[in-house]
């Protein structure tokens, strides 16, 4: 396997050996003018190209720059640039990515409650979201850095502007695109320690005036640093007591991705996109049960945009197959599919004032059956096929009362199949320049989690089931800002938040045989903090961006076990509610990116993130008892983890470089039953080719 990981290192840097004696004409990244780094884009924050200056919500952009910059190999390490973002690794190359987090809220009550199940990710506008038990499989994602314009992110709720999921905030993955340009041609390809293969490689042509297309393709092996397993029983980690679940133990991810993208720009007001994309994976998380379980996705998608004057038009489908989990009871492996449409009509009252109404459906399905049989003691999660339909409306308005104050407001209903209901998600927010250079914001939203399928549908042995009358998780967030631009050279932004969750989740148990089902519980949390980022330039060959978020969690009628409070008592033990700080979302986390650029030729990166400690809340956590197995392995220490790139422009577009990943090598472990977190080493060349 690693002589084939080097072959197609090598097949991919002689992809670039033929065009190296091509002239490229484009603004190299390195060069970029100081009015470009200070004044970045972004789209997602009110669904209108603007700076990140002016935008409404509490956002940030990651260019492409600052990724082939500061040398992350990965879009999910790439985020650890961008303020408001918790990145923790559960094994080399994979990860458990949160906005602000809020997340594993009822603490005791199973491992998948852990996972990111209220931050949405899109790929160019499009969700992509596994709708079993919520969250975003980092795995499964066709794309990677190569196909990367840039990655906008909306903290806060903010399903108003893209739906539901988007509860704690929106990462939003912009793919390139020819634009002016009629030759593309980059590849990027790097290896090293830990068995680190990571391979890239586009090529795009304008055809006429009018087509233009891109083809990708992306290659990624890892293998884990630990060969160990933990054993949640002993509280020890140790050989895997259960090795048949596993056909390569030391592979913690191994992943390929192809896609396309055809453009046609009919006119200056007409124009349709459309990418088909496809990927397998295989590799080790974290999922439903400890410790790290080896699992499978592959999935096709197809995504069509059309713009029509002030028509938008947008509809996708995706296909795939998923393997989870191993055990006889779930057997986590299914089919599914997803079919969305969205449509919405801009109305330009004026030049300062736009409404915009919308439509969107959407249809989700999940199908266990071909993998499952009850008759050999192989139990599915699900045993059966299950959809999920969503119809929703909605009405945006972007209105510029004056130079100075704009209002950005937004509604929207969804109605869902399964629970038989409809949520109302609302957002309020409001600029006002007080001169060029001074910018106060504030906001108010409202946003609900999506339905899933697992709620509604578990059927594990007729002993865990779903329940499709639950209340969707809502997120209500106020939120201040204040951005100025303290001199040509530097920026400073700050925003202040509170958030206020209700309607969570839990399995309880609901009769004497120990029968479990999904019910709502009327723990709240409330969640306060502030988040500081600065953009210092001080001229073309130095970059500055550190930022820092500080929070506090609270929750408020957290049951003492997990029971159905309606059970007689006794002979059950009654249910008591208590509050407490919630310690599982780390109280303070951030970074920084440094860029120095001595001479035209050398950049020099060093970036760096960081959280404190937390404590990772699992099913046998007992905060009264410090000698309990989980609570030792249950604590999180806190890390500060420093990354560095050195990159040579050999001849025009074509760099050779070494970088170096989490540089001091801290080693402790960033999640709970996860593998550790070790320093990557590792060198390459990249070229780019824009014409």
């Amino acid at each position: 396997m690693k002589i084939l990981n080097w072959l197609c290192l090598v097949g991919f840097a002689m992809l670039i050996t033929p065009t190296l004696a091509q002239d490229t004409n484009e603004q190299d990244l390195f060069e970029l003018s100081l009015e470009d780094l200070m004044n970045i884009p972004i789209k997602s924050a009110s669904k209108k190209s603007e700076t990140l200056f002016d935008a409404p919500l509490s956002s940030y952009t990651i260019t492409k720059a600052e990724i082939e910059k500061s040398g992350a190999p990965t879009i999910m390490e790439a985020l650890r640039l961008a303020p408001g973002i918790i990145v923790r690794e559960q094994a080399n190359g994979m990860y458990d990515i949160h906005i602000r987090g809020m997340e594993n809220l009822t603490r005791t009550n199973g491992t998948f409650l852990k996972a990111n199940a209220y931050t949405l990710v899109m790929i160019d506008n499009r969700p992509v979201f596994n709708h079993g038990l919520g969250g975003t499989y980092w795995e499964s994602l066709p794309i990677d850095i190569n196909d990367v314009e840039r990655i906008e992110i909306v903290r806060g709720p903010s399903s108003p502007l893209f739906g539901p999921n988007a509860v704690t905030g929106v990462i939003n993955i912009i793919t390139k695109r020819m634009e002016d340009s009629s030759t593309l041609v980059t590849t990027n390809v790097q290896g090293g320690t830990l068995g680190t293969v990571a391979a890239n490689a586009s090529v795009g042509k304008k055809i006429g005036d009018k087509f233009s297309v891109i083809v990708s393709g992306n290659f990624q092996n890892r293998d884990r640093v630990d060969s160990d397993y933990y054993n949640p029983a002993t509280g020890m980690y140790g050989p895997s007591n259960n090795p048949g679940r596993y056909n390569d133990p030391s592979r913690a991810l191994n992943k390929w991705g192809v896609n396309g993208y055809l453009t046609y720009e009919a006119s200056e007001n007409i124009n349709f996109d459309l990418s088909v994309t496809t990927q397998a994976a295989e590799f080790q998380k974290i999922w439903i049960d400890n410790p790290l379980q080896e699992g499978k996705t592959d999935n096709t998608s197809v995504n069509f945009n059309a713009s029509i004057h002030d028509l938008d038009i947008r509809t996708s489908y995706v296909k795939g197959h998923n393997l989870d989990l191993k055990a006889s009871a779930p057997y986590a492996e299914y089919d599914f599919s997803v079919a969305d449409f969205v449509a919405e009509y801009n109305i330009h009252v004026s030049e300062k004032y736009k409404i915009t109404p919308g439509f969107s459906y959407q249809t989700t399905t999940f199908d266990d059956r071909d993998y499952v049989n009850p008759n050999e003691g192989r139990i599915g999660l699900f045993n059966a096929e299950n959809s999920i339909n969503t119809i929703a409306g909605y009405l945006r308005a972007d209105l510029a009362f004056t130079d100075k104050w704009r209002v950005l407001a937004g509604l929207r209903l969804d109605k869902f199949s399964d629970p038989d209901d409809a949520y109302l998600a609302y957002e309020l927010a409001s600029t006002y320049k007080i001169n060029n250079n001074n910018l106060v914001r504030a906001a108010y939203t409202k946003s609900n989690s999506g339905s899933f399928i697992g709620y509604n549908f578990v059927n594990v042995g007729g002993m865990q089931n779903g329940n499709t009358n639950l209340d969707l998780f809502t997120l209500t967030m106020v939120e201040v800002g204040y951005r100025v631009q303290v001199s040509r050279k530097l920026q400073l932004d700050v925003d202040m938040f509170r958030q206020h969750g209700e309607n969570l989740t839990a399995i309880l148990q609901v009769d004497g045989g120990g029968t479990r089902q999904f019910q709502n519980v009327p723990t709240t949390a409330t969640q306060v903090g502030a988040t500081v980022s600065v953009n210092y330039v001080p001229n073309q060959k130095l970059q500055l961006k550190p930022f820092f978020t500080f929070q506090k969690t609270e929750t408020k009628d957290m049951p003492s076990i997990y029971l159905d409070p309606t059970l007689p008592s006794p002979p059950f033990p009654a249910v008591t509610y208590s509050n407490s700080t919630h310690a599982y979302t780390p109280g303070s986390y951030g970074g920084f990116y440094f860029n120095y650029q001595p001479v035209t030729k050398l950049n020099v990166n060093v970036s760096g993130y960081y959280f404190t400690k937390q404590t990772q809340y699992d099913q046998s956590y007992d905060a009264a008892d410090k000698s309990t197995l989980q609570y030792a392995a249950g604590q999180i220490d806190g890390k500060f983890m420093f990354n560095a790139k050195v990159s040579y422009e050999v001849v025009k577009g074509l760099n050779v470089f070494v970088n170096a990943r989490n540089l001091m090598g801290a080693d402790s472990r960033e999640f709970y039953a996860g593998d550790r977190a070790s320093g990557l080493y590792m060198g390459g060349l990249s070229y780019n080719l824009k014409q």
